[in-house]
């Protein structure tokens, strides 16, 4: 894969997805519906979220954003 600004890692039980984006909003938003989808999937869920840019503060926002709405009941 080629190799983005922002690269997130999801894995679950027996799964793994990447998502990347040439911003920290693009990634996001692919991150998070790929979340929503798995949150729906109970043997795949609970999901891991790995974060992978050169951006120190942009990937500490991602990593509160990504805690905040893999807590919530309904992600949405």
């Amino acid at each position: 894969m080629e190799n983005a600004p922002f690269n997130i890692v999801i894995r679950g039980r027996g799964y793994e997805c990447r998502v990347s984006g040439a911003t920290e909003g693009e990634a996001a938003d692919a991150a998070e519906t790929i979340l929503h989808q798995l949150r729906q999937q109970p043997k795949v869920w609970p999901a891991q979220v790995h974060i992978e840019c050169e951006d120190f503060a942009a990937a500490k926002r991602l990593a509160g954003y990504f805690a905040a709405i893999t807590v919530e009941p309904d992600l949405g």
